[in-house]
């Protein structure tokens, strides 16, 4: 991409000398050609170049400026007639206020800049500790929270006919709780990834039909807690695809997961998979749940956002599925979206090129 003027310029040290001789032979010039060519608008060129120039004072600023006016002074002075000498002084005065006001207009927009570049490193050094401090907590909490989790399934498993009701009960609380817990931080991982762009996707050319029944089949088992079917609808058996299967079981399972949470018991979950005329292959969740407002639907896709719409038998939602599903979607040069009115079920799409670009 080439680079615009401004960003020449800046890259190039002006220095005070070469703005000078600039001056001066363009008064030279100035004087020479009289009132058949205005030259005005050049006496501003080596002001403006030298204020965003990166080791220019404000001295330096004035200094060339009046060096300007005292030029366009003489060249006008000397070419013109005048009745009093009042009025080329009083030209010269604004034309003195007017290139120190733009000098120093560029080169505090410079020192504004520099600040602000200053600024955004510093946050963006902090924003990568913070990144590599979620990804070493999370990834320290959740070795115990596995060993839990799987802990009190076996004694729910093997022990249930051995534990009154009141214990069972408390080891079924033990088992959701930590296993919410592990996808708060498997997503917590995910997050410090993609905020670290260090999410790396491993491509393979694939079945997507074959991998979204299979995840069909996966959620299904979940599904039937609630008595709620999930059906597949696809007008071709195969579609051989290249995505990242681990990180695309992922957003399926997200969305899912959201559509199991959100749909009331006894009702059935669609999963549309088509092809548009533009080789891009579009996935579609729909459920028949309370949905989610218009308003409400600006800002789903961003990190820890919920909405007032809340799952129908009390189920946990981090607001971070959505917001990590777009990412690697959008890391897939794919884009994801939602229709959704409140009480009327939502769709929630995705939409992803047949081959890498």
């Amino acid at each position: 991409m080439e680079m615009n003027l401004i960003e020449r310029i800046k890259n190039k040290y002006i220095s005070l000398p070469v703005a000078t001789i600039t001056i001066l032979l363009i008064g030279y010039i100035d004087f020479l050609t009289g009132d058949e060519f205005a030259f005005s608008f050049f006496y501003l060129l080596p002001i403006a170049s030298l204020s965003i120039s990166p080791k220019t004072s404000v001295s330096v600023i004035i200094f060339t400026s009046t060096l300007a006016s005292i030029e366009w002074f003489i060249a006008e002075y000397l070419t013109r007639e005048y009745t009093l000498l009042f009025f080329p002084i009083w030209n010269a005065g604004i034309r003195l206020i007017f290139f120190i006001s733009i000098g120093l207009l560029l080169y505090y927009l410079k020192e504004n800049e520099k600040k602000l570049k200053s600024l955004n490193s510093h946050l963006k050094s902090i924003n990568n500790e913070k990144n590599k401090f979620i990804g070493i907590a999370a990834h320290d909490i959740k070795g115990p929270l596995g060993i839990i989790n799987a802990f009190s399934e076996i004694l729910i498993e093997d022990y249930k006919e051995e534990l009154n009701p009141e214990i069972t009960e408390i080891l079924n609380i033990i088992k959701t709780t930590s296993s919410n817990s592990i996808t708060v931080v498997r997503n917590l991982l995910d997050v410090s990834k993609i905020e670290a762009g260090k999410l790396v996707l491993t491509y393979k050319s694939q079945d997507y039909i074959s991998f979204i029944a299979n995840q069909v089949h996966i959620n299904q088992i979940l599904a039937k807690n609630k008595e709620i079917g999930i059906k597949l609808d696809t007008s071709t058996d195969e579609i051989i695809v290249d995505f990242d299967e681990h990180y695309f079981s992922e957003v399926i399972g997200n969305l899912l997961s959201n559509a199991i949470k959100y749909s009331n018991r006894n009702t059935e979950i669609l999963v549309r998979v088509s092809l548009s005329d533009k080789n891009q292959l579009l996935t579609e969740v729909i459920d028949n749940g309370i949905g989610i407002s218009e308003e409400e639907q600006q800002n789903l896709f961003n990190y820890f956002q919920k909405t007032s719409s809340r799952p129908t038998e009390g189920e946990e939602s981090t607001g971070l599925g959505l917001a990590i599903s777009k990412q690697i979607i959008t890391l897939h040069h794919g884009q994801i979206g939602v229709k959704s009115s409140k009480n009327q079920g939502s769709n929630f799409f995705f939409s992803i090129p047949l081959k890498r670009p």
